[in-house]
């Protein structure tokens, strides 16, 4: 079976309080947690969706047994989903101009890491003011939390409750929010008159192909 296979709905709730607990607290919950949280007055209730999910191919379960010689659920993992966010398989380099010769690598790219620190979120991006910076409507841009920027730093502000994504420029008595679109005309903020805030400042582009 493979991740496409279709839950119900009862199983895709409790993949998502699996996957949830994961990330946050950096390991899977306890049998009892889940028959908690979902109000199965049964472990065996719960091994059998368990059972399902592994089946399906969405978790993987290595059986664990306290000294009372039952079940537990600590032996549930989630491919590529770890403590804190989302990694997928790193095999290696490829060339993008001459090809060059593959190194076989065992390894994981975990995005947090990737982009450093636990300052960070996501959001999507809309319209194409940022084009010739290579960030496109549809992209996912990953922004670092930061009050202050420095001038031609790509941020994310906040003027007037609206949200956009622009280069910052900041003169004596004025903000400049470029687009990276020679067709587009800047946002000029008179910090005076209106409300202006960073919010943080672009860390890197995910892009769905």
């Amino acid at each position: 079976m493979t991740e496409s296979t279709p839950l119900t709905a009862k199983q895709q709730a409790i993949y998502n309080f699996i996957r949830k607990h994961i990330e946050t607290k950096g390991f899977p919950p306890a049998i009892r947690d889940i028959c908690e949280a979902f109000s199965i007055s049964s472990p065996n209730g719960v091994m059998c969706h368990l059972k399902a999910l592994q089946k399906k191919g969405y978790i993987n379960r290595v059986e664990k047994r306290d000294n009372k010689q039952r079940a537990q659920a600590r032996g549930i993992t989630i491919p590529g989903v770890s403590a804190g966010g989302f990694s997928l398989p790193l095999r290696g380099v490829v060339a993008a101009g001459r090809a060059i010769e593959a190194e076989e690598q065992d390894d994981h790219l975990e995005l947090r890491d990737m982009f450093g620190g636990d300052d960070l979120y996501v959001v999507k991006v809309k319209g194409q003011s940022m084009i010739d910076g290579h960030i496109a409507d549809g992209d996912f841009v990953v922004i670092r939390k930061r009050e202050t920027c420095e001038n031609g730093e790509k941020v994310v502000a906040m003027v007037d409750r609206a949200m956009t994504l622009k280069k910052y420029y900041k003169k004596k008595d004025q903000i400049r929010l470029e687009p990276m679109n020679a067709t587009m005309e800047p946002i000029v903020v008179d910090p005076a008159r209106q409300d202006v805030h960073i919010l943080g400042v672009l860390a890197g582009v995910i892009r769905k192909c």
